[in-house]
């Protein structure tokens, strides 16, 4: 088997499988695949990089959006280390990345010649399966995998690279990929069932996939339990979840749970990214727990039921919904109109600018990407405006790629806002490139740039840990030909063009006085 038909057999079993996006970091060694997307780049969408890491969380996003497996392909040596970030994520946030890489032929292993090194499991944990083909060696398949973690291929060409036509490829209308939604055991519903009717659990949701909200909205409104939904679930400030909804933050949580309104915890969704997760590690250590994901990790290191299919939520039977507090509600409710009176006394603190942000915000998709933004939308933002679509990227991340991931999972038609911190962004300066190839699309990259990682500030009280600085991000548009403003608040008409990098500077002394009011609201 040649070069190009052994690359031609690995395109075709990708289309097959329903891959329709190609992420290429073209390079010597994987010119083969490179002739051939070339050649059927009006058929396929083949998006172009440079750099590989940026590649790989761009390819994220596109999963993330999409709901469907993105190949990308990278040549030999250094390249394929590059992917190991992403990796790591798509195993932890289950997104199936199809890591095409090239490779020299076996022989060279172990030699130390040049761009040569042991590429076959590199991904160690981090993929499902690692097929290594040749020319001799070339079966290629994905059927029985799980489709919850990456996927490598590492392929060896010999030289000549180019040593044949491009060979035709068949691009079926509808995906060959079948997959079943396996049954689920009758001892599952039946735990479940047991936990429900047994006890008096306070809901917390995480991150959901969009086709999901419609079973997770109703099951919450027929069992009633108290709601803490988090911001990336996409679900925070539905109006079906009005009654049930926590309004006044992450705090109210260890207030029922040390009151006794609720006696246990109903994960649904994602690893939760509120601070209560980890004290279930802890002082909570004690609580039941159960857990209705889309993924295997309980998300603890103590036992913990689990079930890793969300359609449990629809085939579940309880003998009653939870027992409504209405204390609860009301003591939540006076809570959360404080916040908002202390958040209007304090708008240009950083917590008062995502407030007032968010209320531009209503049906827009957003994206939040990395701690502090998450933590402050979860705190701050109004309720009564809740985006069209959410995302962020917290498998096991904190600020790599996020900005490459936004613009994979960003869509046309919609207006696209990511709210990232300064390291974040700095972190991912290059992740701009792949905008020309971008159609239609309206983005804003909102920077919210307090002069280093101040998440760190209030965690460990050392500067060494903020990494200080007074960078302004107005060469970085310049660089790549997008908009910039800086805003010191928010405007009330804000003028936007397609592309908008937006500077947000906090006033640090309203910060600090608004930290100090919203601790203070909590204070036995």
């Amino acid at each position: 088997m040649t070069n190009m038909e052994l690359a031609g057999k690995i395109i075709q079993e990708l289309v097959n499988t329903g891959v329709r996006d190609f992420v290429l970091c073209a390079g010597a060694r994987n010119s083969p695949l490179v002739h051939i997307l070339d050649d059927y780049k009006n058929k396929l969408k083949v998006y172009s990089f440079f750099e590989e890491r940026s590649a790989a969380f761009f390819a994220l996003g596109r999963i993330a959006s999409s709901r469907k497996p993105v190949a990308i392909i990278t040549t030999s040596g250094t390249a394929v280390a590059e992917l190991l970030p992403a990796a790591v994520e798509g195993t932890y946030s289950s997104l199936p990345l199809i890591m095409i890489t090239a490779d020299r032929p076996q022989s060279y292993r172990g030699s130390g010649a040049p761009q040569t090194i042991e590429q076959v499991g590199i991904f160690s944990y981090y993929n499902e399966v690692a097929l290594d083909l040749t020319a001799e060696n070339s079966h290629l398949s994905f059927k029985s995998l799980s489709w919850k973690k990456p996927i490598h291929v590492n392929v060896c060409f010999e030289e000549p690279l180019i040593d044949g036509p491009v060979p035709e490829i068949t691009i079926p209308g509808h995906s060959m990929r079948t997959r079943l939604p396996g049954q689920l055991p009758l001892g599952t519903l039946r735990e479940m069932e047991d936990f429900l009717n047994t006890h008096k659990p306070l809901v917390i949701l995480g991150i959901l996939p969009q086709k999901a909200h419609l079973t997770v909205l109703e099951f919450l409104k027929q069992y009633k339990a108290p709601v803490y939904a988090e911001g990336i679930s996409g679900l925070r400030g539905h109006p079906e979840l009005q009654d049930v909804e926590l309004l006044s933050g992450e705090k109210i949580i260890h207030k029922i749970i040390r009151a006794g309104d609720c006696d246990s915890i109903l994960r649904i969704g994602g690893i939760p990214t509120t601070r209560f997760w980890r004290d279930l590690e802890g002082q909570y250590k004690e609580l039941p727990v159960f857990s209705v994901s889309f993924n295997h990790f309980t998300g603890l290191s103590r036992p913990a039921q689990h079930c890793h299919s969300l359609d449990l939520l629809s085939q579940v039977e309880f003998s009653y919904p939870h027992r409504e507090n209405i204390k609860v509600n009301i003591e939540d409710g006076s809570r959360a109109q404080t916040l908002r009176e202390v958040l209007e006394r304090y708008p240009t603190s950083e917590q008062g600018l995502i407030y007032y942000l968010s209320k531009k915000l209503g049906g827009a998709s957003v994206y939040l990407g990395n701690s502090l933004p998450i933590r402050e939308w979860d705190t701050s933002a109004d309720h009564g405006f809740p985006p069209g679509r959410v995302a962020a990227s917290r498998g096991a991340n904190g600020i790599d790629g996020q900005i490459s991931t936004f613009l994979g999972w960003a869509q046309a038609g919609s207006e696209n806002w990511c709210i990232v911190g300064d390291l974040t962004a700095m972190y991912d300066l290059a992740g701009l490139w792949i905008t020309p190839q971008l159609e239609n699309q309206k983005l804003r990259i909102v920077v919210i740039n307090n002069g280093g990682g101040q998440i760190f500030s209030q965690m460990f009280g050392k500067d060494i840990f903020i990494n200080r600085h007074h960078i302004s991000f107005e060469s970085w548009a310049k660089m790549w030909n997008w908009s910039y403003q800086k805003w010191h608040e928010i405007p009330e008409r804000p003028s936007l063009e397609d592309l908008q990098i937006i500077e947000i500077c906090p006033d640090w002394d309203q910060t600090q006085k608004f930290q100090k009011e919203f601790e203070s609201l909590w204070q036995e």
